[in-house]
């Protein structure tokens, strides 16, 4: 007898496992359609490398990335459907636990090509959507091509022109502020020469926000071939009004040009609302202090922070703000509408298109400081309207959580493959 044909065999290739790739993940498993997954470290708590995780997080004396954020579901994706490659990232792990560098066969270029080489072993003729994270699917989507496939590429980042562009002005506005030199090699010749060749290979692009569609847009990408899916809020979390918070206003994420924190500190200079309220950012700093001298005693750094210590913060604040120059997305918006935290972003976000400007919170355009210093201004001044955003922040993150992402994924794909699903 022969074997069942399965018209919508799914198979997925990504190095790491954000939230996102792992909701998608989930979404395809939960009807069946995931034939496998092939990533860098995703593993079930009760196999090898799961226990051997567990060795290493003791021997480190801390909870290793990969232990944190390349779990598997296990409960949803079965062993036997996911192959992973966690070797690389082990030890690199290891080394930097130690202050030494990783040989550079396991550059991160490297692991992407091999693991892109391992994703392409495993398509098989009865296979109709190729699924690959940017940088690690090339000869997937070609082998996926030769078997009648089409390839879906997964794009959490504005196109590299874009990228690049929105650096170098960031770069020339506050030459003095980043405490690193910039790192020039995400636009290496080869690197941009794969990235464009993935763009042409897929079939259609996932972007998880308007923003970044635009970017491809810009690049002379037909609008047609790119499908917007935001991704989903943590529901379920209980809402504390606004009324008993903190004069705290809050950002998450790395301290740098490139998430707008120089434009933010230099508004908050300028309104002094220093005097009144917190301005709380939390994460690794990349700033001079020599910069920084200028704004002490008017902001409060906590390093980073595990997700799971978050929360507090985002239901003590009174508002989030991500002034971001250059984001795909930003989960962190996500996580502070799930608290009922009202928030103030810039259209280089996933915000625009995903909230109602006015409702759960506000947008300028990235780079009119102006505009950023109003809406501050107007927020903090008026405590009752932003009271009336937070809740409408809570009740939004309700109605668009995960399950309706992983939803419109599923709805997504059928629409893809068309007549072919059967």
């Amino acid at each position: 007898m022969m074997p069942v044909v399965q018209s919508r065999s799914v198979v997925c290739v990504a190095p790491v496992l954000p939230t996102d790739t792992r909701q998608y993940t989930l979404a395809l498993a939960e009807t069946n359609w995931l034939r496998a997954m092939v990533c860098g470290a995703a593993y079930h708590d009760d196999s090898a490398t799961g226990t051997a995780l567990t060795y290493f997080d003791t021997l480190l004396n801390r909870r290793t990335r990969l232990s944190t954020e390349n779990r598997c579901i296990r409960e949803a994706i079965p062993t036997k459907d996911v192959h992973f490659h966690p070797i690389a990232e082990i030890l690199t792990e290891v080394l930097s636990k130690f202050g030494l560098k990783r040989p550079s066969d396991i550059s991160n270029d490297a692991i992407f090509s091999k693991l892109d080489r391992a994703a392409s072993r495993k398509v098989r003729k009865t296979d109709r959507l190729v699924i690959g994270r940017e940088d690690c699917c090339l000869q997937t989507f070609r082998a996926g091509h030769r078997v009648g496939a089409k390839a879906l590429y997964d794009l959490p980042t504005a196109h590299h022109l874009a990228v690049r562009k929105i650096r170098d002005v960031e770069q020339l506005e506050f030459p003095t502020a980043e405490a690193i030199e910039v790192d020039t090699s995400p636009f290496r010749y080869d690197r941009l020469k794969r990235k464009n060749r993935e763009i042409e290979t897929a079939d259609h692009i996932l972007a998880p926000s308007h923003f970044v569609k635009q970017s491809l847009v810009n690049a002379k990408i037909h609008p047609e071939k790119v499908t917007v899916v935001p991704y989903g809020c943590e529901t379920g979390r209980d809402f504390h009004p606004l009324r008993g918070r903190e004069n705290t206003v809050l950002y998450v994420g790395r301290l740098s040009r490139a998430k707008g924190i120089p434009r933010l500190l230099r508004v908050w200079k300028k309104l002094g609302a220093y005097r009144t309220h917190t301005l709380r950012l939390i994460g690794k700093q990349f700033l001079q202090p020599s910069f920084l001298a200028e704004y002490a005693g008017m902001y409060e750094h906590i390093p980073n922070r595990p997700r799971s210590e978050l929360w507090k913060h985002y239901c003590a604040a009174q508002l989030f703000i991500f002034p971001s120059a250059c984001d795909g997305f930003g989960l962190v918006l996500n996580e502070a509408l799930s608290c009922g935290t009202p928030i103030i972003a810039s259209s280089n976000t996933g915000a625009p298109g995903f909230i109602t400007e006015g409702v759960e919170g506000v947008t300028y355009e990235h780079g009119d400081d102006e505009a950023l210093a109003t809406h501050l201004e107007q927020m903090l001044s008026n405590p009752i309207r932003t009271a009336e955003m937070g809740r409408a922040a809570y009740e939004f993150a309700q109605v668009n959580g995960w399950v309706r992402y992983r939803a419109s994924i599923r709805e997504f794909v059928e629409r893809l493959l068309g007549k072919s699903c059967v």
